[in-house]
């Protein structure tokens, strides 16, 4: 079993980085996953598989790297795989092509309109978490928290009676508008295995212009989470 499943500790994933002052804050910090976005050309925090592939060699090696990709090809799944990445979140489409292709543990991302779909990953193997965003992922907006109550009864429910539901049992990323306002709440009310958060830990412009990580909000709410 992937020891992450199996440590109960709140963990925390800083998604969207795009240079190397972003890496050498995590790496000061130590959040347990980093995400980079790729492939996506309509986020501010896309970059290309060659700038992730410099910025993976400077990652320190306890934080775990995650590539969020949006209806990825096959090709796409090569190129991530090559890179080094270790896992792979996927917004949108998963064809069976790529399920069937993909060597990489993946992290299935959900909406609050799309929580339906869910039944149909519980048996596959090869997704290890779910990642439950708002309608817009990465808007920074939160969504109604108690939409997740059901799943994670169920999930409690399953492991209880099942033995084998421990061994597939889906880590829980909660992600949407989370930040040091309401990160102990979102802990207490949901108890994800991971928080997982962007936009809180950016430097912006009063006109809105994205400046990369802000260290001193990364180190806060690093903190906070694994306090």
């Amino acid at each position: 079993m992937d020891k992450e499943l199996i440590n109960s500790h709140t963990k925390i994933k800083i998604c969207g980085m795009t240079c190397e002052a972003d890496i050498k804050a995590v790496n000061t910090y130590l959040p347990d996953y980093i995400g980079f976005v790729l492939f996506f050309p309509k986020s501010n925090r896309n970059i290309s598989i060659e700038q992730a592939e410099h910025l993976l060699e400077k990652v320190d090696k306890k934080i775990r790297t995650v590539a969020v990709v949006v209806s990825p090809t096959t090709e796409q799944i090569r190129q991530i795989e090559k890179a080094g990445f270790d896992y792979i979140q996927i917004h949108g489409t998963v064809t069976e092509d790529v399920y069937k292709q993909c060597k990489l543990p993946i992290l299935r991302a959900f909406n609050v309109s799309d929580l339906d779909k869910l039944n149909e990953y519980e048996a596959k193997d090869k997704i290890k978490g779910y990642v439950f965003d708002s309608k817009t992922p990465g808007s920074g907006k939160t969504f109604d928290w108690s939409l997740l109550d059901n799943i994670r009864q169920r999930q409690k429910t399953d492991v209880s009676k099942d033995v084998s539901h421990k061994k597939n049992k889906k880590m829980i990323f909660l992600a949407g508008g989370i930040n040091e306002t309401n990160v102990k709440r979102a802990i207490s009310q949901v108890a994800p295995d991971v928080i997982d958060l962007s936009s809180a830990v950016e430097k912006t412009s009063e006109d809105g212009t994205f400046h990369g990580k802000d260290p001193e909000k990364i180190r806060t709410i690093v903190t906070m989470v694994h306090d």
